[in-house]
């Protein structure tokens, strides 16, 4: 995989320095990001972009922030707004266009994941953002779930000694029709969803491959199955991926067209990590519960504090501050999309694998 070489970046800014952002996109997804940047000291908000203004309208309304500062066209915005970063929260398809419009203003990016709907334009993405100086991190929320801060932090800790082995499950029922529904809810929230060619991995899959370089290093290969239940969607909702990451036997497992089992409330998925010298294990269907265990026995910990949407929240705020931060002081986010490129590039490959029925192995030679 060709990655350019990193360039340190040399500009900082004061710890006065209050952060003017924009928002382009305003869907679904959006209030939160908008919720993530109010709390987030030194941050401002000062303008949004939709292509329905109206729905744009209703969340500047919604968050404080003037109408007159409301556009339906990003470069509008770009050309009309002094900013030092964008968020970008659009579908993929036009993220290539966003970056490359933003860096050539000069503005940082902050961008939705996946990157981009191809190797090809992440790649051209992260070669333009380089070229203009401009820091340019994907907004890859999950890894910055505490369990999942957790369970990293107890791996290098030694809790298990070396790791062999982890899963992660989820199955759930978001694209079949319950008897008497003639649309399941989650298509009728975001209908576009329903003609999308890739979809569970490409959704939501790649968040979890993404925890799996978080916790482990570099994916080897991949050895992938999917297959569709909904008579309605036209890409995949299960996904069977089996991966080598870091030394480490990874599974991912995940449906959204299993009938009878209903959407659960917790924000955890069912992992199980184990190691020479002991196991952890994610256990959403018993109060949401961390368990680590060994020779001596076991114990168990709340994955996280307050309610189930606060933790859902919390990973966004995590991973926008994080960027903020890393803005502030000129140094390299842990999500930086020369890093994220290798993400992206994991997924393609699981699609490659399935479409093939073999196992793809990745070059990923240090950048």
């Amino acid at each position: 995989m060709n990655i350019p070489q990193r360039e340190v970046r040399s500009i900082t800014y004061p710890a006065s320095h209050v952060f003017r952002g924009a928002l382009l996109g305003t869907g679904q997804i959006s209030v939160y990001h908008l919720r993530a940047w109010s709390q987030i000291k030194g941050v401002e908000i000062v303008a949004l972009a939709n292509r329905t203004i109206e729905k744009a309208l209703a969340r500047a309304d919604e968050f404080g922030i003037s109408p007159d500062h409301v556009y339906s066209d990003h470069r509008e915005l770009l050309e009309g707004e002094d900013l030092d970063f964008v968020d970008i929260a659009t579908l993929p398809d036009v993220h290539r266009v966003q970056v490359e419009d933003a860096a050539a203003q000069g503005v940082n990016v902050l961008c939705q994941k996946p990157m981009a709907p191809s190797m090809e334009d992440a790649q051209a993405m992260v070669e333009a953002c380089d070229h203009a100086g401009v820091l340019f991190s994907i907004n890859e929320n999950w890894r910055w779930r505490t369990w999942y801060r957790d369970l990293k932090r107890l791996v290098e800790e030694g809790a298990v000694g070396k790791p062999k082995y982890i899963r992660i499950v989820r199955h759930t029922n978001l694209t079949v029709p319950r008897p008497g529904e003639s649309l399941p809810e989650f298509f009728k929230d975001q209908p576009y969803i329903m003609n999308m060619e890739r979809l569970i991995l490409y959704e939501w899959g790649i968040h979890l491959i993404d925890v799996m370089r978080f916790l482990f290093g570099e994916v080897n290969w991949v050895f992938a199955r999917m297959d569709r239940t909904s008579p309605i969607s036209i890409g995949e909702d299960r996904a069977y991926i089996t991966m080598d990451v870091g030394g480490v036997n990874c599974l991912v497992d995940i449906s959204w067209g299993s009938i009878g089992v209903e959407k659960r409330e917790s924000q955890l998925e069912q992992v199980t990590l184990e190691g020479d010298q002991g196991s952890i294990e994610l256990l959403p269907d018993e109060a949401d519960m961390l368990r680590i265990s060994n020779h001596e026995g076991s114990r168990t910990q709340p994955a996280f504090t307050g309610t189930s949407d606060d933790a859902y929240q919390a990973s966004y705020t995590a991973a926008q501050a994080h960027f903020i931060g890393c803005l502030r002081e000129g140094r390299e986010p842990e999500t930086a999309a020369r890093d994220n490129i290798r993400t992206l590039g994991a997924m393609f490959a699981s699609y490659e694998s399935a479409a093939e029925n073999n196992v793809i192995h990745l070059q990923n030679a240090d950048s």
